[in-house]
């Protein structure tokens, strides 16, 4: 894990720049979209920036679900409609989302 400098974190917290961050979380935390949302993860090695993103597309029942999967820096997998869960799987994250929201996935067998 990269440690990030002090002047990274003011730089991050400056008014303007933290504001502009907030409202971009709170724009996009009220759309309601059925597109697959990207979970995107940088970091720094030996002098190259790396970005990798990783975009869960989840079918239950043949319908297209709106579950949104990000993946942390670890490796572990998290859903906001499950905010205090981290999953090795994105199978089971899907399960644990089915099983608290039964009323968003219809019947089952």
């Amino acid at each position: 894990m990269t440690a990030i400098e002090p002047e990274e974190i003011a730089a991050a917290a400056a008014p303007d720049t933290l504001g502009s961050y907030l409202a971009e979380l709170a724009q996009s935390a009220g759309e309601q979209t059925s597109e697959p949302a990207p979970s995107v993860r940088t970091t720094e090695h030996e002098g190259h920036r790396i970005a990798v993103t990783t975009t869960y597309d989840v079918v239950v029942d043949g319908t297209p679900v709106t579950a949104r999967l990000h993946v942390a820096d670890s490796g572990m997998l998290y859903s906001p409609g499950l905010p205090y869960h981290q999953f090795t799987s994105a199978l089971d994250a899907v399960r644990a989302l089915m099983s608290t929201y039964p009323d968003h996935f219809g019947g089952g067998a």
